[in-house]
């Protein structure tokens, strides 16, 4: 049994070294973590190979036994069985001793010497039980062959559905407060991005919030026009300098850029009706489909690990009913961008003129 866990155990560290190399050599560890996290994969892998190397090297030593040496006087809380004979305090038996050591023996004052008693080299077992060391095994190896085997290396349909709609949601809450209003009553051109001019704008104290100092005279307040002048007005050249282009001119823009750009108007004004091309995955669209017209389009924004996940997804309307498709297939989107007010929402979404099949892109996963 022992040598059977023994070995057992160099399987189970050569399972986990072995599975960790596969994962960095073959990247699949991107879909989980930052790959700026990759290198730890493949020192964590070979750590495993070299422990295990190491243990097969030491596997005749012994192991679990005391090898310390114990005086007879001194406390080990250790019971200690000899062959030939026990010493008690005060023992009234007779030493037979096998040779002559020309001296006298007097049974109350004479000291033994034995090597087997006196000093000696005493194996105790220190280990943990058999059945403790495989079922501490079992529970290294077995969770983590399942879930390698079994795993899709991606999220499931009712995660992102679940997660699209609480991060769409939060979106518009965030749009609300900014705006200070509630989203049933969403305003759309009071909507501001606080990392936008006319958001920073929007955050510096007005002439009401700010009191003159004494003995300055009163002055008006600048006009609103000439601190936008101050700013610069965003226009369509400026987009052009910031987000690249195919060839027929279209806007290369990923799914998150989109969906932050609702709520800014600025740039909802500059970006209404641009062509664009995306890449992305599809789902079907539970949200505001009345006529079954349209797709949810949605990537996933990673910002450490997999447990971070959070997918982003605006939907793409056919005018028709879609396509055929395949659930959480990739593909290439082309279609004019546009901003719809929705029960009280703003939402961008993709009118589409044409999808085309492809494979997963390289940065499958937006960190």
């Amino acid at each position: 049994m022992k040598k059977f866990l023994t070995i057992l155990s160099f399987i189970t560290l050569l399972v986990w070294g072995g599975v960790f190399l596969q994962f960095y050599a073959s990247g699949r560890i991107e879909k989980y973590i930052d790959p700026s996290f990759r290198i730890y994969a493949l020192l964590s892998g070979i750590g495993f190979i070299l422990l295990a190397a190491f243990n097969f090297i030491n596997r005749n030593r012994e192991t679990g036994a005391c090898t310390h040496d114990h005086v007879h006087g001194e406390t080990c809380q250790h019971d200690h069985h000899h062959e030939h004979h026990e010493h008690h305090e005060g023992c009234d038996h007779v030493h037979h001793h096998d040779h002559e050591c020309g001296h006298d023996h007097h049974d109350s004052s004479h000291d033994h010497h034995h090597e087997s008693t006196t000093v000696a080299e005493v194996h105790h077992d220190h280990e943990e039980t058999p059945s403790g060391i495989a079922f501490s095994l079992v529970i290294l190896l077995v969770p983590l062959l399942v879930a390698t085997a079994y795993s899709s290396d991606r999220f499931s349909a009712d995660y992102l559905t679940k997660w699209g709609k609480i991060e769409r949601q939060m979106m518009q809450m965030r749009i609300a407060e900014k705006a200070g209003t509630s989203t049933d009553s969403v305003d759309e051109g009071a909507m501001t991005n606080p990392y936008t001019r006319e958001g920073i704008e929007a955050s510096q104290p007005g002439t009401d919030d700010t009191a003159a100092a004494p003995g300055t005279p009163d002055t008006p307040p600048e006009p609103a026009d000439k601190a936008a002048e101050a700013w610069g007005t965003f226009t369509i050249d400026d987009l052009k300098k910031m987000v690249p282009q195919n060839d027929k001119g279209e806007f290369l823009l990923d799914v998150p850029q989109i969906f932050y750009t609702a709520g800014d108007k600025e740039l909802m004004e500059v970006m209404e009706g641009i062509p664009v091309e995306t890449t992305a995955q599809l789902m079907e669209e539970t949200l505001n489909n009345p006529d079954k017209t349209r797709l949810k389009a949605f990537r996933l924004f990673i910002e450490c690990c997999a447990a971070d996940a959070r997918p982003l997804s605006i939907p793409v309307d056919f005018g028709k009913s879609p396509p055929d498709y395949t659930e959480m297939g990739w593909y290439n989107l082309y279609g004019k961008l546009h901003y719809a007010q929705e029960n009280g929402e703003i939402v961008p979404l993709i009118q589409i003129d044409r999808i085309e099949s492809t494979v997963e892109p390289v940065d499958g996963l937006i960190f």
